[in-house]
């Protein structure tokens, strides 16, 4: 997806790791998780981006929870009142990516509102707000 999208890179600190991640960009539809998917449809509009689904932060959570389904039995996906408790403690930090030699190049940055819902319904602390 070539879109208005400005470039950032998220790391997550979940469970003693650190995961980090660029927002998506190129042809085709972002990978997200159901349960990611299903609660970027039904946000409030006035929580929507136009680039929502695309961004580091979902695909973080995203690939969270796909590696919780490969643990459940029955290969049944989980939900995101379930997997709260996984992301306990959890910390994420973004960062602008930029042109060489542009000032804003890593430089702190917070996430889209539509990621800053998921994150919050989630407990994920999100440095740079508090």
């Amino acid at each position: 997806m070539s879109s208005p999208v400005p470039g950032v890179a998220s790391s997550l600190l979940i469970n003693d790791m650190v995961l980090s991640q660029t927002n998506l960009a190129g042809s085709g539809e972002p990978n997200l998780h159901p349960a990611v998917d299903r609660f970027l449809r039904f946000l409030p509009v006035q929580l929507r981006e136009p680039f929502m689904g695309y961004c580091a932060e979902s695909a973080l959570v995203s690939d969270q929870l796909w590696r919780l389904d490969e643990e459940r039995p029955g290969g049944s996906h989980v939900t995101l009142e379930a997997a709260a408790p996984h992301f306990t403690n959890a910390v994420i930090l973004s960062r602008l990516i930029r042109e060489p030699g542009d000032p804003e190049h890593g430089q702190p940055t917070l996430p889209c509102r539509s990621c800053s819902a998921l994150l919050d319904e989630l407990g994920v602390r999100i440095m740079g707000r508090d």
